[in-house]
């Protein structure tokens, strides 16, 4: 029987997976790009976009552990619509200034104003009555925090290291305090000092940034997908593997099959693989045992209650969606499927936006905000059908 704690598989959201299959394109360029800032070159500032559970967030720690390695200064945040950017930045400063225990008096200082320089947050009020913020003077002090930046940068520099901004979610980041950031970076990169940023969102990230500064256009935005075959191949058996475990062929495949290349599915299938083996191989006998339940569990979670929630004219929308298959598709060209006009059905869309099922990666387009909705669909369709009459 396997170690109870000895699971190499991370299906937690936002762990790092034992194996990032298929990245490697991914992790390069933000290697070389922290290199490059490292030796005093501007590079552009690296987005990784995608959908839910495809990996972002793994990529976007895995790369600023590694700038770490090489002498960065990190300040990790987490952009969020119900709190400001400007509150999550004074965390990942204020974590900064713990975890980088042995960094010179100078940069503790500088830390710490450029905490007093932050603007003052915005706080949220209860039961989605909005927000107040207690800032009479906001471009001011915006203006404060950044020359506390620079301060901070030209010390991190002094001593042989360079500053690197991680925002993850970047998507949900309030447009004005995002202008601040970017615009920081921007004029860093004109100097001897370069600030490296790097970011992880969702699709609709490059329009949303677009919106804050037009040179964002030119900025590297990698789309995260799903994996390749050979690729989930690797993320499944190298794991076990490192641990004397292989997994036999054919349950190899099945999970291929089951997991259609999905990250976190990945994760999922083949934690409950390992958690049902015994001795040193996964047999298609074990996976068999554990995929009912997986795939029952993950619907429920991921789909079920999302389809629940949708009226027969939603369900009818988005089962002319699921028939053009994955990924983005022209508003236009649904209307043109469902056999109606545009505007007929831009309610439709909007509550379906608003019900979590569709997004909007770019004007014209929607989207299944839940990456494999037209599989799901596709095994549920003569239920769906029903409902959508």
């Amino acid at each position: 029987m396997p170690a109870t704690f000895d699971n190499p598989y991370r299906p937690a959201p936002g762990s790092l997976p034992p194996e990032l299959a298929g990245r490697d394109a991914e992790i390069s360029a933000a290697h070389y790009a922290s290199g490059l800032t490292r030796t005093g070159g501007a590079a552009q500032p690296i987005l990784f976009t995608g959908l839910r559970g495809m990996g972002k967030t793994a990529l976007l720690r895995r790369s600023v552990s590694a700038a770490e390695e090489i002498g960065a200064v990190v300040l990790y945040s987490e952009a969020s619509k119900e709190t400001s950017l400007t509150a999550a930045l004074k965390r990942s400063i204020e974590h900064a200034k713990t975890q980088y225990a042995a960094i010179p008096t100078k940069i503790k200082k500088a830390f710490d104003a450029a905490i007093r320089a932050l603007p003052t947050a915005t706080y949220e009020l209860p039961g989605d009555a909005g927000g107040i913020t207690l800032e009479p003077r906001r471009a001011e002090a915006h203006e404060g925090f950044v020359e506390a930046l620079e301060t901070l940068n030209a010390e991190v520099r002094r001593h042989d290291r360079f500053l690197l901004l991680a925002i993850d979610e970047i998507q949900d980041g309030a447009v004005n305090d995002l202008r601040v950031l970017v615009r920081f970076v921007h004029l860093t990169a004109g100097t001897a000092a370069p600030v490296l940023l790097l970011g992880a969102g969702l699709p609709n990230t490059p329009a949303h940034l677009h919106a804050v500064r037009t040179y964002t256009e030119r900025w590297r935005y990698s789309r995260i997908g799903l994996l390749e075959r050979n690729d989930t191949i690797r993320a499944i058996a190298n794991p076990a593997i490192a641990r004397g475990v292989t997994f036999e062929t054919a349950a190899l495949e099945r999970l291929v099959d089951e997991t259609a290349g999905y990250p976190f599915f990945i994760q999922e299938y083949a934690s409950g693989a390992w958690s049902e083996h015994r001795g040193k191989r996964v047999t298609l006998g074990d996976v068999d045992a554990i995929a009912p339940g997986v795939r029952k569990l993950l619907e429920l979670s991921f789909y079920d209650e999302r389809f629940r929630r949708l009226t027969p004219r939603e369900l009818r929308y988005a089962l002319g969606m699921a028939d053009l298959g994955a990924g983005s598709h022209t508003v236009g060209a649904i209307a043109a499927h469902l056999g109606v006009n545009s505007e007929d059905i831009s309610s439709t869309r909007g509550q379906l936006v608003k019900k979590d099922v569709i997004f909007v990666p770019a004007a014209g387009l929607v989207e299944f905000r839940m990456p494999l909705t037209d599989r799901y669909i596709a095994r549920h369709r003569p239920e769906l059908q029903r409902r959508a009459k």
